[in-house]
């Protein structure tokens, strides 16, 4: 294989660089890599695909460094100071990937965030960067058969996933004045950080929206997510985490990963919340905690749900209602335990779920509430899944004369 001298770079304290990672010599602030465990199929993928990509990560490597720095020239890099740092980034998740250590090489982003935010790396490039990774090696991948070859492009793509989530939080840490100077850097790492949730999945409608009440960062601790179990099967999860801005958004982020990796290793949304519920007891600050609801979808509009603490979603068959609530809010007892509810999708039918910046958005009438939501669903229960979302969001903000006090986010499932 080719050496490159990022292994040796991040673990040294260069005294010219007067470069100190916070937390040096301690566990690594993202807290996923020693909590998920990949499973052992996702291992098993990622080595094949690692022995097919191997022969050619110099090729690989040339390929994605010439295509970022045509694209960006990023300031303070030369040419092959990027080879150095983004060749050492893939040589070694090549490593973890062969030797199906997965998390071990979450720990050696961490460091790769840090050291890129001390040098001042864009963070639009950062961002980008890693879908100019997938462009320079899916032309090196056999086409037949194609299943194969989907299932290397889906478990690598998690593990990319969790790869950004890693850096990202590194980086945050240590560019966090910077970055929220930067209004529309705020919006790529809300829209960037993250998987994008499709728009159908099975027999289902999917959209969603989130809105931040930091006019200056754009970014704050909602979240929402939906991604594939396996063909047939569907899991979702929007929340709210306390706080604003880029605090609550690295922690929404942790969130997300950790959800993500809870369910593909076990597909029980009450044991998935339990196990958040105690992580997040354990790695939030004093005083914080999450709302959230979770879900799962087996088709043949068979939707499973979790509450803790999240508002009340809205379900309309032949009529729109209002879901029973239940579950305490995560982080706040570590000792507790979650239900699941059924709830049956008829064609046609809608699923709403929403954080409670919607119902709490505020005008001199009072709050938004409830009933205001459940109207405004009714209004456009016909409409597709896109048109309710956006109908939503043009409501509440019409109510609250255009200024939010939280932030929102909403998730539409409309049954086909």
């Amino acid at each position: 294989m080719p050496h490159y001298g990022f292994a040796y770079t991040i673990g040294v304290m260069d005294a010219n660089q007067n470069f100190e990672h916070e937390g040096s010599g301690e566990t690594p602030s993202f807290v996923g890599y020693r909590i998920i465990k990949f499973a052992k199929v996702s291992e098993d993928a990622l080595r094949e695909l690692a022995e097919i990509l191997i022969p050619h990560e110099a090729e690989i490597v040339d390929r994605w460094v010439r295509t970022q720095f045509m694209a960006w020239s990023p300031p303070a890099f030369t040419r092959d100071e990027l080879k150095d740092v983004f060749g050492g980034v893939f040589h070694n998740m090549l490593g973890c990937m062969q030797t199906r250590q997965l998390e071990r090489c979450i720990e050696d982003l961490e460091k790769t965030g840090a050291v890129l935010a001390a040098r001042d790396f864009p963070y639009e490039a950062l961002i980008i960067s890693l879908h100019f990774l997938e462009a320079s090696y899916m032309p090196l991948l056999p086409r037949k058969p194609l299943e194969k070859t989907m299932e290397w492009l889906v478990e690598m793509d998690e593990f990319l996933h969790a790869a950004l989530a890693a850096i990202a939080t590194s980086y945050f840490r240590n560019y966090r004045e910077e970055l929220l100077e930067e209004a529309e850097l705020g919006r790529l790492i809300q829209e960037g950080l993250f998987a994008k949730v499709p728009k159908k999945v099975i027999d289902l409608e999917v959209a969603y929206i989130y809105l931040s009440s930091t006019e200056r960062a754009r970014v704050g601790g909602d979240l929402v997510d939906l991604f594939m179990l396996n063909p047939l099967e569907a899991a979702f999860i929007i929340g709210d985490l306390s706080g604003h801005g880029l605090g609550a958004a690295t922690d929404a982020a942790m969130l997300r990963y950790q959800f993500r990796g809870f369910m593909r290793e076990n597909q029980d949304l009450t044991a998935t919340m339990a196990r958040l519920n105690r992580v997040l007891k354990e790695e939030l600050e004093a005083g914080h905690f999450a709302t959230a609801l979770a879900g799962a979808y087996m088709g043949a509009g068979r939707l499973e749900l979790v509450s803790a603490g999240n508002p009340i979603p809205i379900l309309c068959s032949k009529s729109c209602r209002l879901l029973k609530p239940g579950g305490i809010a995560l982080a706040v007892d570590e000792d507790a335990t979650y239900s699941v509810s059924e709830v049956e999708l008829g064609s046609g039918d809608i699923f709403v779920a929403y954080t409670d910046g919607l119902t709490e958005a505020r005008s001199a009438k009072g709050f938004y509430g409830e009933d205001r939501v459940l109207e405004a669903v009714q209004q456009v229960r016909n409409a597709p899944a896109n048109a309710i979302v956006e109908h939503l969001r043009d409501e509440a903000i019409r109510f609250a004369d255009g200024n939010l006090t939280d932030d929102v986010a909403i998730l539409v499932l409309k049954r086909k």
